[in-house]
């Protein structure tokens, strides 16, 4: 849905439509502020990026979007010429520090990365990567992203149709509010919040054959052959 549309829809709610006491200006920062809120409650918006390792470096910024991390990937080639690809599992810099701590020297510890930390924006990559997997070698970062700064009219809001009319409700929350119209003031927020809880049950329907707490994190697959006589082959 377009800025323009929830512009609309406010200034019919508010009976203003032209812009007299409330500005466009005003009112798409109001918007630009409820979807911020909609997307940071509700973990709606997802995106995807690589990062290109370097030999000996740990340290690598995140996307300008980024929120929180979902899944991180290490692309690798053996020594066969074969492309690999494994997890690079999370940590953080309290257990890194505890565990080795000497973790800052990135030019005597260096190997396949397999665990990360986030910090300051940061992502920190254990061990750094060494030589021998730094051939085409990536980060395939999956992770909840910010929305996109609403500047202008003609933008999508960037969240689905269905849950758009949240923003107008959150605007008009605010709008009441500095009207001193409490009691539409109100009405308003609770339709707001009503709006976050669809989007929670949204993102969890996203994935409908997605497992839950049941299970039990695994390198070998369910379907996987093993030795039925060798509980831990």
């Amino acid at each position: 849905m377009l800025v323009s549309q929830i512009l609309t829809d406010v200034r019919n709610e508010l009976k203003e439509t032209a812009a007299a006491f409330w500005s466009d200006t005003e009112l798409i920062r109001l918007i630009n502020r409820g979807v911020t809120d909609f997307v940071t409650r509700t973990f709606i918006l997802q995106d995807e990026a690589v990062l290109t390792l370097e030999e000996g470096r740990s340290d690598y910024p995140v996307p300008g979007n980024w929120i929180s991390a979902r899944l991180i990937m290490h692309k690798y080639i053996t020594a066969d010429g074969v492309i690999g690809w494994a997890r690079v599992y999370p940590t953080n810099i309290e257990k890194v520090s505890q565990e080795n701590p000497n973790f800052l020297d990135d030019v005597g510890q260096q190997g396949r990365p397999s665990r990360y930390f986030i910090w300051n924006n940061t992502i920190s990559v254990k061990p750094a990567p060494s030589a021998e997997n730094i051939s085409d070698s990536n980060l395939k970062l999956y992770y909840i992203a910010s929305a996109a700064p609403i500047t202008e009219q003609n933008q999508n809001l960037g969240i689905p149709d269905s849950l758009a009319d949240g923003i107008t409700a959150f605007v008009l929350w605010k709008a009441w509010k500095k009207e001193e119209e409490e009691e539409a003031a109100l009405e308003q927020r609770e339709l707001y919040f009503d709006y976050v809880k669809q989007g929670l049950r949204f993102v969890k329907k996203r994935v409908g054959d997605e497992r839950k707490m049941i299970d039990i994190e695994s390198p070998v697959g369910f379907r996987q052959q093993r030795n039925p006589f060798d509980p831990l082959s």
